[in-house]
Parts: C-alpha cells; structure tokens; sequence
C-alpha cells in the first residue's frame, strides 16, 4: 500500500480531485504530543527565543544555552540552577531541553494509496513565579525538601486554530486523538 506524503497544497488538490467525482471522503486527523530533540532550545529562531529571554540566555542560534535564574521545568519535572548548562550545541542528545510539541497529521485513503500532510505546532511557554519543594543540591544538607520561591517554566496548549487546515466544506473530518493531561 503507498504512501505519498505531500505538503499542505498537493494534499488539498488531490482531495479536491477526488471530490470532483463525487466520493465521499473521511479525512482522519491525528494529533500526537512529542517532547523529544527534533525542536530544542537552542535552534528555535530568536523571535520565538525572546519567550524564555527572562530565565535563559544564548549568543546565537544553534549555541550553548545556559539558565539566567533558578527555575523549574514542570513539564520535564526538572530543576535547573543559576549558570547551568541548560542545552549543548555539541552533545545535543546528552544536555538538551526539548520543546514539546503537538504533531498534527491529516490523511485520507482511497483505492488503496494513502495521501498524508502532517506539520508541528510548538506549545507556548509560560514563566511565572511560585513556590516549589525542591531537595537541597548540597550533600552537606539533609535531604529534607524546603519551599524555596523560584521562576517556573511550564508549556500550555497553542490555540486550535494552529492545529487546522482549511478543507473543503464537503469533506468530514475524522480525529484520531490521544488523550493528554496537562
């Protein structure tokens, strides 16, 4: 069974096509959440840098990123101190800071060929301070927790007006999607 990938306007002519003969067509969406190191820290362009400016620095694109402040990342539930290493140009699958995001996938299939168009949309990142537990990195201290105040990163949702493509009116769409707790 062949599969052709296409990008969003060959996807939308052969879905067209198939409509001018009268068919009746199921597209399925597919929505997936990935965090792994296809979109890091350090190769995101500067416009969308600017977001994590206020806990992270960096000289240029694909550079070292190291952490401004203390912060927390609740997605990845780790915690990252002043002046840290926060991604490696170098060792990118040893130190790195993925950013999570949702890969969006439509297909249809006729006659047994599977046309398919899938893209990425980033979550946005948010700081903000609160109050977290977190065990001292001292091995002098013992492993209580304290409650110390410091900068949070956590990732919500993009709009769902990201997640869509504009097809024909004809055409049901079919979400395949997996359940996500945020």
């Amino acid at each position: 069974m062949p599969i052709y990938d296409c990008n969003e306007n060959q996807f939308i002519e052969n879905l067209r096509k198939v409509i001018d003969t009268n068919f009746k067509i199921i597209v399925k969406r597919s929505i997936k959440l990935y965090a792994d190191t296809k979109h890091n820290i350090s190769r995101i362009p500067d416009s969308e840098f600017n977001k994590y400016s206020p806990i992270m620095r960096r000289l240029n694109q694909r550079t070292n990123v190291y952490s401004i402040k203390p912060f927390y990342d609740e997605f990845h539930k780790r915690f990252y101190p002043e002046d840290y290493k926060v991604h490696s140009a170098r060792y990118s699958r040893m130190i790195t800071l993925p950013i999570p995001y949702f890969k969006v996938e439509y297909s249809f299939d006729i006659w047994g060929e599977t046309y398919s168009y899938n893209f990425d949309v980033l979550l946005n990142p948010e700081i903000k301070l609160e109050t977290k537990k977190i065990k001292p990195i001292t091995l002098r201290e013992k492993n209580k927790s304290k409650s110390v105040l410091l900068h949070v990163l956590s990732f919500i949702p993009p709009r769902p007006e990201t997640m869509r493509i504009e097809l024909p009116q004809s055409v049901l769409i079919f979400d395949v999607n997996q359940k996500i707790k945020f």
